[in-house]
């Protein structure tokens, strides 16, 4: 029986696994996809303290090789597909019909990308619509395209784009980017057009996407754009399934609530990253990783 199951293999999974592990405590990761989860997607990584910038799927190697250093074992392509309590400890069953048994539970199962939902949208999704601008903007090469999200997420993909592509629209429902002021000037410089109060609410094309249509909210005007592609960053849904099987408690938006020390409202259950909803930064996956595997190696030894 495990001391400490760990779903999910992000920054804040195989963080508590090095701080488990360094605890003595036996460890396992349970991971769906690969580890460093959406960590992997990001193209550059410019605030993470003692590092000049650094792709995404680096630093997650990075986190992945420390944590193999440990003789940590990440279970990769395993998702944990039913979670419950037996007596003092807890049961889990993974896509493969295994079970396991694990004493705590550290649930680091990150979000997914929120999906926009509007005409065309599901339909042309793989099709010219993507939601990795990593994965599938060399696919657009000079090509024009749009980002539709002023955060940091869009700001930094559409940055990444106009590297490659022909044509970069920067569309954001508000009034100004909401990303940090220092990509602002980024964007002007690389010549991405900011387009700003602008609702996306179609998007068309034959077999393959030709453009969207935005209405300006400001002057109730629609407006067509031509793009052949379009990278959806307007925010992330916790993966919050398992949680509510373990009778965790959510809040309004799905992500799971937390106290200080990461314990959830479930004896022996905690949780850490972007599930929880709190400011979703890789700095805040780890901290809140590192925290869960100290609560967790408490409540193992009362």
């Amino acid at each position: 029986m495990l001391d400490v199951a760990i779903i999910g293999a992000g920054p804040a999974g195989l963080s508590a696994a090095i701080y488990a592990k360094r605890k003595g405590l036996t460890v396992e990761l349970f991971e769906a996809g690969i580890a460093g989860g959406m960590l992997n997607e990001a193209v550059l990584i410019e605030n993470y303290p003692g590092f000049e910038p650094i792709k995404g799927l680096e630093l997650a190697n990075k986190m992945r090789n420390q944590a193999e250093s440990l003789q940590v074992r990440i279970n990769e392509g395993f998702a944990i597909v039913e979670a419950k309590k037996a007596n003092e400890h807890f049961e889990l069953k993974t896509s493969d019909g295994k079970k396991r048994k694990a004493k705590t539970i550290i649930i680091a199962t990150g979000a997914k990308h929120r999906k926009l939902n509007v005409k065309g949208a599901e339909q042309f999704e793989g099709k010219g619509i993507s939601y990795c601008a990593t994965c599938d903007g060399p696919l657009f090469a000079n090509k024009e395209v749009a980002v539709i999200g002023g955060g940091n997420s869009g700001a930094v993909n559409a940055l990444y784009l106009s590297k490659i592509c022909k044509k970069v629209y920067l569309i954001e429902y508000a009034s100004e980017l909401r990303c940090e002021k220092v990509y602002v000037s980024k964007l002007k410089e690389n010549k991405v057009d900011i387009i700003t109060n602008a609702k996306v609410f179609e998007f068309f094309g034959n077999e393959m996407l030709k453009g969207l249509k935005y209405k300006d909210w400001k002057t109730g005007k629609e407006k067509t754009l031509s793009v052949e592609g379009a990278f959806i960053y307007i925010g992330i849904e916790p993966n919050s399934n398992l949680a509510e099987q373990l009778g965790c408690k959510l809040d309004e938006r799905g992500n799971i609530k937390i106290d200080m020390h990461m314990n959830t409202s479930v004896a022996g259950v905690f949780a850490a990253g972007d599930v929880t909803g709190v400011f979703q930064q890789v700095i805040v996956a780890c901290a809140q990783g590192a925290i869960a595997a100290e609560s967790a190696y408490r409540y193992l030894n009362k």
